[in-house]
């Protein structure tokens, strides 16, 4: 009878066990739908700083490297021609608290070293999705996007004209055939920055602050569902300026 109850008492505690909660956090979104609830062909990022976000006076970065060459883009683009920068949202800095994301390609001459054209990406309501405090704490915003707005700006050449393609910005329609600028390739690289109202540095990911080089990107493979969380390591560099201009980390999902 002793081994009867003991044998039931045991099945009932691994039935318990099962229906609990999960501890280990779903890396894929859970249920193959891809991150946090997003549609297919579309990414989510999360930018968390220490004190809530300072719009009117702080420009928030998100810059992606989507050439597929691997490696990371700084804070220090200014001075390296923005080696590595593909696209990037920028949040704030407009003098204003009521902000959305503005979003501009990096659009470089092929086999060149001279500056890029920085060119703006207009998108619709439906293609890019702002949360400002998607924490209630004033700390966190979300942006959700549709990657295809990564095809790049249309370049139209002049008619007659055998010159390269000047790029146009996109306005998301047009009679014409555009073509991409950039050919966004399935392994992404990112980075995160704040900077002042005339795009100088503050803080960036990494333990050297807006000076970092030493911060290595996770790849993001845009053809797998995935939900990353990093944060900024312990001891880094805060910036000299007001807790909303620090980064504390964040988080990138996918549904391809």
């Amino acid at each position: 009878m002793l081994r009867r109850f003991c044998i039931a008492l045991i099945a009932t505690a691994l039935f318990a066990a099962s229906c609990g909660r999960q501890v280990t956090p779903n890396r894929g979104g859970g249920g193959g739908g891809g991150g946090p609830g997003l549609q297919s062909g579309f990414m989510s990022v999360k930018f968390r700083i220490q004190q809530s976000f300072d719009f009117a006076n702080v420009r928030y970065v998100v810059v992606f490297n989507t050439s597929g060459n691997g490696q990371t883009p700084y804070a220090n683009g200014a001075l390296t021609n923005y080696q590595n920068y593909s696209f990037a949202f920028v949040v704030g800095g407009t003098g204003s608290q009521a902000v959305t994301p503005a979003l501009y390609e990096y659009v470089r001459p092929p086999n060149t070293s001279v500056p890029p054209q920085i060119v703006p990406i207009y998108y619709t309501p439906q293609q890019v999705i702002f949360i400002p405090n998607s924490n209630g704490l004033g700390t966190e915003f979300t942006i959700i996007f549709d990657r295809a707005l990564f095809y790049g700006v249309p370049v139209t050449p002049a008619p007659g004209s055998s010159a390269s393609p000047s790029p146009v910005p996109s306005t998301g329609g047009g009679s014409a055939a555009p073509q991409p600028t950039t050919s966004a390739q399935a392994l992404w690289t990112f980075n995160f920055f704040t900077t002042d109202p005339s795009g100088n540095p503050y803080d960036a990911l990494g333990v050297n602050g807006a000076q970092d080089t030493s911060f290595q990107s996770p790849q993001l493979d845009t053809t797998q569902v995935f939900d990353q969380t990093f944060y900024v390591p312990a001891g880094a560099i805060a910036p000299p300026n007001p807790p909303t201009e620090q980064i504390t980390g964040g988080e990138i999902a996918n549904n391809p």
